[in-house]
Parts: structure tokens; sequence; C-alpha cells
């Protein structure tokens, strides 16, 4: 519990410095293996540049494991098509991670969940690099639907720096869930960006009720 308050006060401490609005748009498709185990086929699309140019795609799976009530372990791989800034350039990266999420604490319409995942990002075109980040979570059960606030610290090559987002998640039939939200990621270097979030998630098939990401 104290990593996850730790990361969300690393992340809301710093200031909100940004130079760019961008926008990330989530699609995900969601396969119950059997009870506790869902395979998920993740994609994101972002833009950036005022929202004028593309900025990364990119898709792969990812394995959740639910090993006890409150603790799930995950693991995944992405293939990405990342874009350069003002020159355009588009190179590809790989991207191989796990770690963890837990339910800190729950009551009736709200809960607060802890993650942190270790991360191999890979490319012919830069140098290798690693990266741990840190999340807290705060979800909540509404009339109008699912609000959440998020705090995450990431440390990468001797840097730390921040993000944090807040959103709405709609439970709009039983195996889809839309969101919309406002994302501010500071940048390992110079100014950050606002992101303006969208996210579509669909069980295809369901053993257990969805995780939450």
């Amino acid at each position: 519990m104290r990593l996850a308050l730790w990361a969300a006060l690393v992340a809301s401490s710093m200031p909100l410095l940004a130079d760019d609005i961008e926008s990330l748009h989530i699609a995900n498709i969601n396969f119950d293996l059997k009870p506790g185990w869902t395979l998920q086929l993740h994609t994101r699309a972002r833009t950036f540049e005022d929202i004028s140019a593309f900025n990364q795609f990119r898709v792969g799976p990812i394995l959740m494991v639910q090993v006890k009530p409150r603790f799930t372990a995950l693991g995944g791989y992405y293939y990405i098509e990342q874009n350069t800034r003002v020159t355009h350039h588009t190179y590809p990266l790989h991207r191989v991670w796990g770690g963890w999420q837990y339910r800190f604490l729950r009551g009736e319409s709200w809960s607060v969940d802890g993650r942190s995942l270790v991360e191999r990002h890979i490319s012919p075109q830069s140098h290798d690099y690693g990266r741990w980040r840190n999340r807290a979570m705060l979800n909540f059960r509404s009339p109008i639907g699912m609000p959440y606030i998020s705090g995450e610290a990431l440390l990468q090559q001797g840097v730390w720096y921040g993000r944090y987002a807040a959103g709405l998640q709609w439970q709009v039939e039983k195996r889809v869930l839309l969101g919309a939200g406002y994302e501010y990621r500071q940048a390992l270097a110079g100014p950050g960006s606002h992101i303006i979030t969208t996210f579509f998630q669909w069980t295809a098939h369901r053993h257990t009720p969805p995780h939450i990401d």
C-alpha cells in the first residue's frame, strides 16, 4: 500500500508543464480462458502535435491471472510503431513486461488498486532500456458510471517522472465497456503533454467478472 501511495504522491507533486495536446485511443478484446485466467488482445493508437500527426500504434497480448481474490499477476508483449516529433520518422519497438496488481482497499462503491510493472524496451534503431512503473488508482461506482483517478511514478534511465489521469467508464452492455478521460504525462526530458483519451473493451468470451485495468 505504501508503494502505491508513494507512486501517486510522486506523480501529483510534479508541475503540469506541457507543450502539446495529444489523443489516445484504446481498444481491447478479452477472452476468459478459464476461471481466473484472461487473455486480452490490446491495441492502442496515439496522435500528437496538437492532435495533427500520428504518434504511435501498438498491438499485443496481455495475460492476467487472478492468483488470489485481490491479487492478479500480469504479463504481456507489445509490437509498437513509434513516430518521432518534427522529423516524423517511424521505427519499430518491442516491449516485454510483467508485474502485479493488488486491491488494497475496497468499500461498497469504491476501491483502491496498486500496480507495479517492470518493462524492457527493445528496438534495432535505439538503445534498449528498462523501465519500472508504479500506479495507484481510485475507482468508484456511481449512478452516472464508474469514475477513476490515478497517479503513476515511472523510473527510466535513472530519471523519475509522473503521469496522472481521471475519467469515466460506462458498462453499456454486459460485455461492452466504454470510457473517456484526461491524462497528463510528464516527458523524460522537457515539457509533458495533455492527452484526451477514449476506451473500448469487449469481452468476447466470459467466465469471470471483467478485470480492472
